[in-house]
C-alpha cells in the first residue's frame, strides 16, 4: 500500500488561528499558507481517493483560494490519467467533495447525513450523481475492504467523518475537518470551529491519548513532513 498526499490549493480567507484552534490567543492572525490536500491510496493496482477536492474558479476567489494546477505532477508520478476505484468523502463541504463529477464510476462512500446534506446544499452536478449511482451511505461505522474503519463522528460537522487505518505497525487515521492541522492531535486541542464541539473534542482526545497520526487536509506541514515527490505531492508511506 501507498499513500500520497495532494496539495491542490492554498490560502483561505477563514484560515485563522481561530478556526484552527479552540480557544486561540491570537484568533484572527492567519495562518500562513493554508492548505487544501486530498489523499490517493495505492493498493494492489486501485486507488482509493479519500475527499475529490474542487475547482470552481469564482468560488476560489471568494474564499481567497489559489487552486493549484496539480495534474501535470501527478500525470508523471502515476504514468498517465488514474482510474479511482473508490472515492471516500469524509463531509460535504465543498473543498472535499465538489470533485466529484471527475470520478465517474468509482463507488463512492460516505455518511448517511453528508449524502443528505449534499443533496439539499450541493451543486446541480453532485445532487444528479448522488442520485443516479449507487452510494454506500453509513449512520456509524463501516470497515471498508479489510483495511479502513470509516467513522462517523459529527464533531465538525452533522456529516463529519474520519478514516483509521494501520501501515507498518503505524496506527494513522484521515482527520477530515475534524483536524485542520497535525497539532490539533498532537497538542490535544480541538478545532476552533465544530458544530457539536463535545463530539470534536472527544474525537481529538482519543487519538492524542491513543497515539494516532492525523493526516488532516489543510496542514502546509504534510508537504515537509514526508517524502516530498513534487512540488505538490508527498508519500506518506
Amino acid at each position: 500500500m501507498k499513500l500520497y498526499a495532494v496539495r491542490y490549493g492554498k490560502n483561505f480567507i477563514y484560515g485563522t488561528e481561530g478556526t484552527v484552534f479552540r480557544e486561540a490567543v491570537n484568533a484572527n492572525k492567519c495562518i500562513e499558507d493554508f492548505a487544501f490536500f486530498y489523499y490517493l491510496f495505492e493498493i494492489k493496482g486501485k486507488y482509493f481517493m479519500v475527499d475529490t477536492g474542487f475547482r470552481d474558479v469564482s468560488l476560489a476567489a471568494e474564499m481567497g483560494v489559489d487552486l493549484l494546477a496539480v495534474e501535470a505532477e501527478l500525470e508523471k508520478l502515476f504514468g498517465g490519467e488514474l482510474s479511482i476505484d473508490t472515492i471516500i468523502i469524509t463531509h460535504s463541504h465543498w473543498d472535499h467533495i465538489n470533485n466529484l463529477d471527475l470520478y465517474s464510476p468509482a463507488r463512492i462512500i460516505m455518511s448517511k447525513a453528508a449524502s443528505q446534506i449534499a443533496l439539499e446544499e450541493g451543486t446541480d452536478e453532485i445532487k444528479r450523481i448522488l442520485q443516479e449511482r449507487a452510494v454506500t451511505l453509513v449512520e456509524d461505522r463501516i470497515l471498508i475492504d479489510d483495511l479502513f474503519l470509516f467513522q462517523v463522528i459529527g464533531g465538525h460537522t452533522p456529516d463529519s467523518s474520519v478514516l483509521f487505518f494501520e501501515e507498518e505497525g503505524k496506527k494513522y487515521v484521515i482527520t477530515g475537518d475534524e483536524c485542520y492541522v497535525q497539532d490539533n492531535v498532537y497538542k490535544n486541542i480541538p478545532i476552533g470551529i465544530s458544530t457539536a464541539s463535545d463530539k470534536n473534542e472527544e474525537f481529538v482526545r482519543f487519538c492524542h491519548e491513543k497515539k494516532y497520526i492525523p493526516l488532516p487536509f489543510h496542514d502546509r506541514g504534510i508537504l515537509d513532513k514526508y517524502e516530498r515527490i513534487s512540488e505538490n505531492v508527498v508519500r506518506i508511506f
